[in-house]
């Protein structure tokens, strides 16, 4: 999956040191890539989105993807996600579930028009800064977490530096 070269995405993430949570935390991180992927491919129906989110989380994603390209937007700059934490959701014999927190700094990440490759870039402000909560789920016995339930919290004053 791979992204624009002016598209910069850093996760300033520590590795839980469990493994069923790390491997969470790095799918959660897919998650985010593949979103920016339908981004900047254009693409509603991207297959990478839908490879690492289901339910609620791959609506979301879709509906994302939908504005940016109602608008004749794609993004540009660096992009960063920083203060993970992961914690169990849930454990039954065919789904573990492990909620991943994290904060955005969406302040140096621009909107850039398709077609004439304008940047919209923006002042700083409070709106630059968002938590997201995401549930992944992990069928047993499968290496992939998805992502199934997503709550983005605008405006984030936990997450302002």
């Amino acid at each position: 999956m791979s992204l624009p070269k002016d598209l910069d995405l850093v996760f300033d993430f520590e590795k839980p040191s469990d493994a069923g949570n790390a491997a969470a935390l790095a799918d959660a991180e897919n998650y985010i890539r593949a979103l920016n992927h339908g981004i900047t491919q254009q693409a509603p129906d991207d297959p990478a989105y839908q490879y690492y989110s289901a339910g609620d989380a791959a609506r979301y994603a879709n509906s994302q993807i939908k504005e940016y390209v109602k608008g004749g937007w794609t993004l540009t700059g660096q992009d960063r996600y920083y203060r993970a934490e992961t914690s169990a959701a849930g454990d039954s014999d065919k789904v573990k579930l492990v909620t991943v927190a994290f904060c955005e700094d969406a302040s140096k990440v621009y909107g850039k028009e398709v077609k004439s490759g304008k940047v919209l870039r923006t002042e700083e402000s409070p709106d630059d800064f968002l938590k997201f909560s995401i549930v992944m789920a992990s069928a047993k016995g499968s290496p992939v977490w998805r992502a199934q339930q997503i709550t983005v919290t605008e405006k984030a004053t936990e997450c302002q530096e």
